[in-house]
């Protein structure tokens, strides 16, 4: 995989991490102030979790598709 490739998807799994994170404390401080109804409230945390776990895997990915060191000794 080339560096280019590599770099493009390090930036999208930090950004879906962090998007992840900001929506789940948006979702969280909106609950705390009883502000509109439980379920948006509750979407928008399942959301965010999502973008989360997503952003971790693309992550994971990034970090397992490196290229081969070569046989194990």
């Amino acid at each position: 995989m080339d560096p280019a490739e590599v770099g493009r998807r390090k930036r999208r799994s930090s950004r879906s991490a962090l998007a992840g994170c900001s929506l789940m404390v948006a979702a969280l401080v909106l609950s705390a102030h009883d502000v509109g109804p439980p379920i948006t409230t509750t979407a928008g945390a399942v959301v965010g979790f999502v973008l989360l776990l997503h952003g971790v895997h693309v992550g994971w990915l990034v970090f397992y598709d490196r290229d081969d060191d070569g046989p194990s000794s």
